[in-house]
């Protein structure tokens, strides 16, 4: 089947609008408020952040990141990274699936 050389384009363009606005690209996960425990056993913040290898969960699956510890108790960590585009992200996630650099 061929392609169809008139509105080509224009049927890839409508496609990646109905992908962005359906927002279908994989999100990262947090840990909710109810499994930290931040509520019970504050977070400890260090003065710096912590330099720190992370396994972060998505929609799509796992993805291991190098991310910087900014807030801990005994469950959980809250990191921060930069994306390739210089965008932020944070989330939490189990204190086991960090290791420091």
């Amino acid at each position: 089947m061929g392609t169809n050389r008139r509105y080509g384009d224009e049927m890839d363009r409508r496609m990646n609008r109905i992908i962005e606005e359906s927002d279908l690209r994989p999100r990262f996960e947090s840990l909710p408020l109810a499994v930290t425990g931040a509520d019970l056993d504050k977070p400890v913040q260090p003065r710096e952040p912590v330099e720190v290898d992370a396994w972060v969960n998505m929609t799509a699956g796992k993805v291991r990141v190098q991310a910087k510890a900014v807030e801990w108790n005994r469950k959980a960590v809250r990191i921060e990274w930069q994306n390739l585009d210089g965008s932020t992200n944070s989330c939490k996630i189990f204190l086991g699936a960090i290791s420091r650099r």
